[in-house]
């Protein structure tokens, strides 16, 4: 049988193991409380690994592009990058699905599924990078505008007129 078609048919299996696996990355608290409901307003980090993680498995049973496991993976990535996780631990919930390919696929299939992880993996990687380029930005502008307000009120800074713009291009 073709991997694709073992994914697809053990999909619950995996799904169930590999959303305990993630949540099992957050401290033992916060992994009880994640696991406990997937409703979206009483515990939307849960619902929102669930989704993903569903989606993820969707796309790799199917052809994929990096790109497409790069918006699948977005929402999962987005909060664990702003949650205090290193590189390496946001997406190291990835990596689990090797551990759980070895005690449900057959070992002729691992290496095509270890393939498959990894580019996940890099994908996720991808999108943490780019998550933390726009979090170092947001944070960068708001700096700015806080130092330039502080002058603004310390009088530092004037705002030039028109006239002042047209005078200094003459010069």
């Amino acid at each position: 049988m073709h991997l694709k078609q073992i994914l697809k048919k053990n999909r619950g299996p995996f799904i169930k193991k590999w959303f305990q696996a993630t949540i099992d990355t957050y401290p033992e608290q916060t992994a009880k409380i994640l696991g406990k409901d997937s409703n979206r307003f009483d515990n939307p980090v849960g619902a929102v690994t669930r989704e993903t993680i569903e989606g993820v498995f969707s796309l790799i049973t199917e052809d994929f592009s990096q790109e497409t496991l790069e918006k699948a993976l977005d929402p999962v990535i987005r909060i664990r990058a702003v949650q205090a996780f290193s590189a390496s631990d946001a997406v190291s919930f990835v990596f689990t699905l090797k551990k759980i390919g070895e005690n449900i696929l057959d070992d002729s299939l691992i290496g095509e599924f270890d393939k498959i992880v990894d580019k996940i993996a890099l994908a996720a990687f991808n999108k943490f990078m780019k998550c933390k380029e726009e979090i170092f930005l947001l944070k960068a502008t708001e700096s700015k505008r806080r130092i330039h307000r502080a002058f603004e009120r310390a009088g530092l800074v004037a705002e030039l007129s028109e006239d002042d713009l047209v005078s200094s291009k003459k010069s």
